[in-house]
């Protein structure tokens, strides 16, 4: 696909207008024609010489005429030879006037100023000039035949004929005239804010708006886009100017341009440029030709300048372009990511796994939590005897398309959507209901578990939402744990120490989840008042092979000892992981070697009676 001019020209937007004049002409012509015929008829009956069948034919002939101009308006006949053809629709002046010429032509002179308005509505001054020049010589045979004894008209009244045509053709130019030049400026006008609403100001490349219309209309499966970035290009601006470097952009654009003719080039923003290409297959070498093409040196004013670019690329798939854009943005961060100067292609895989993302997105807008969502409940055994002390609430969601969807891929999602504030009030809400309905059948208390995310601890009124879903369940305080996880250590606020000490304040247990897996602080581990240390499964089974993980674990669980924590063992699958925890002195464990997440009434079974 070839670069192309970013908006639609003067002479094609005027064009488009003469068109739509030739279709109105055409409409125009058959009203009057249809109208005139039936005209024609009424007064030839009421004549003195009565209505006769020639006059039926003409009548035929005059709404013939209408109906082709009518047809001719709405056809693709060029432009040039539009106006002649059009034009006649005059013929029918001396025509309508012929059979009254034994008169005078009293009754009919006043068509020729109806042809003449109907001609104004055309931008084209043929068309004035041949119903000018039909009626003028009109009349002039209608004065030289005319029997002065049958009606008696002077010269004078021949000559005030003519002068009235000439006057409203005089009216009618100065009209076309002051509309055609007011058509012309509105069009400039408006072609002006579509260049400045398509192109880039700096480059005069097309910008990213038009790069993605145009795009969508023409790429196909499998062609690429590519995104282009100036690597470091701030520094150019710092060292010459932003003079300087609006040129270098220019230069850039326009040698892109000139070696890719094949090829869209659009301006991004900033110092990033946008190419789409058709080049299926060697896409490696045409990324190396063009960043070759941005390193050549620049020269401005006698100054030398250097640049280079990275490169990100993604494949159409019959995503938005837009979104391609996204996944070429990826790409480029990659490429960048690596080491500049180079490039990097979003296989399909990738671009998959995004398009993916992108449905889960708009889907998690349209869910219904009743509907769409459930909980299930990981049990937490005790160490020694294997007794249930405690479950996990895990939150599921029954995707319409993919099926089960795990946590770990829609929460990010949520957090990102803020859909995890409405999310993680309800799995509370069902946690604390199910904990409770347990009591009242008379088990044994246990303590139940909720993952919050920093997202929510963030939030002011957390607290009181909280208290209220205890409050409404009657589920008690002290067997409510809030895990969360070690990004709090690097995404606190004083409002999250805030809200998890008032949390404690009012009975409910906090437990840190993941301990150990990069952002734990000593210092803020001891200010927090934590009541839970989790060890990750990761941690976990590797225990058993290396000491060095086995060490970890042993003073993860001295730790915790020492600061009064209870210590949680997650991803337990193994006799000899369960054995080895046990020996080291944890005190409660969780895995599939005991339960896998359960349904609530799958629980139940396993729950002792109280007493």
């Amino acid at each position: 696909m070839k670069n192309q001019q970013r908006p639609s020209s003067i002479n094609l937007q005027y064009m488009r207008e003469a068109k739509a004049n030739y279709r109105l002409f055409g409409m125009i012509a058959l009203v009057l024609t249809s109208s005139g015929s039936i005209l024609y008829i009424v007064s030839s009956y009421f004549s003195s010489s009565g209505l006769e069948w020639i006059d039926f034919w003409r009548a035929l002939v005059i709404l013939l005429m209408g109906i082709c101009q009518f047809v001719i308006g709405k056809s693709d006949v060029s432009d040039r030879l539009k106006p002649h053809v059009m034009s006649t629709v005059f013929l029918l002046i001396p025509f309508v006037y012929y059979p009254f010429i034994e008169n005078g032509a009293q009754t009919v002179w006043a068509s020729a100023l109806l042809f003449l308005l109907t001609s104004l509505v055309v931008i084209n001054r043929t068309m004035l000039l041949y119903a000018t020049s039909i009626t003028i010589i009109s009349f002039l045979y209608i004065w030289l035949r005319v029997p002065n004894a049958t009606v008696n008209l002077t010269i004078a009244d021949h000559i005030a004929r003519i002068g009235m045509v000439v006057i409203a053709v005089l009216i009618s130019l100065l009209i076309h005239r002051q509309y055609v030049t007011r058509l012309e400026r509105n069009i400039e006008y408006f072609a002006q804010l579509q260049e400045q609403a398509f192109t880039d100001s700096v480059t005069g490349l097309a910008n990213r708006p038009f790069f993605v219309v145009d795009v969508e209309k023409r790429a196909s499966e499998g062609d690429a886009v590519c995104l282009i970035d100036l690597d470091d290009f701030k520094t150019v601006n710092d060292a010459f100017g932003y003079r300087t470097g609006d040129r270098a952009l220019h230069m850039i654009g326009s040698r892109l341009m000139t070696r890719f003719p094949e090829c869209l080039v659009a301006k991004a923003s900033g110092s990033a440029f946008l190419l789409h290409t058709k080049v299926h297959q060697g896409i490696e070498s045409l990324c190396e030709e063009i960043l070759a093409c941005i390193a050549e040196r620049i020269q401005i004013d006698f100054k030398q300048i250097n640049v280079t670019a990275s490169m990100g690329v993604a494949f159409i798939n019959g995503e938005s372009i837009d979104h391609i854009i996204n996944d070429a943005e990826i790409a480029l961060f990659t490429a960048k990511s690596n080491r500049k100067n180079t490039f990097a292609i979003t296989d399909l895989n990738t671009q998959n796994e995004r398009k993916r993302a992108l449905q889960l997105t708009r889907d998690l807008y349209d869910a219904e939590l009743d509907r769409d969502f459930f909980v299930l409940f990981q049990p937490q055994v005790e160490a020694e005897n294997h007794h249930i002390t405690g479950a996990e609430a895990l939150i599921r969601w029954n995707h319409p398309r993919y099926g089960q969807i795990s946590p770990l891929e829609f929460i990010p999602i949520a957090e990102r959507t803020r859909f995890i504030e409405t999310l993680g009030i309800w799995v509370m809400r069902r946690a604390c209901t199910q904990g409770k309905t347990w009591l009242d059948q008379g088990h044994d208390p246990i303590t139940i578990a909720v993952n919050v995310s920093p997202w929510q601890l963030r939030q002011p009124d957390f607290t009181e939402k909280v208290l209220q879903i205890l409050d409404d369940t009657k589920f008690p305080s002290y067997l409510l744990e809030i895990e969360m996880t070690e990004h709090i250590f690097i995404e606190g606020t004083y409002q999250i120490i805030e809200t998890l000490n008032e949390l404690h304040l009012h009975g409910i247990r906090i437990a840190l989840d993941d301990f150990g897996t990069g952002f734990s602080s000593m210092q803020t581990l001891v200010e927090l008042p934590f009541d839970q240390l989790k060890i990750p499964k990761e941690i976990v089974q590797e225990a058993i092979h290396s000491d060095e993980k086995r060490a970890i674990v042993e003073m993860i669980i001295q730790l915790g000892k020492r600061l009064n924590m209870t210590i949680v063992a997650e991803g337990i699958e193994l006799e000899e992981e369960a054995r080895l925890l046990h020996r080291l002195g944890c005190h409660t464990l969780q895995g599939y070697l005991f339960h896998k997440p359960l349904q609530p009434l799958q629980v139940e079974p396993f729950l002792y009676k109280q007493g």
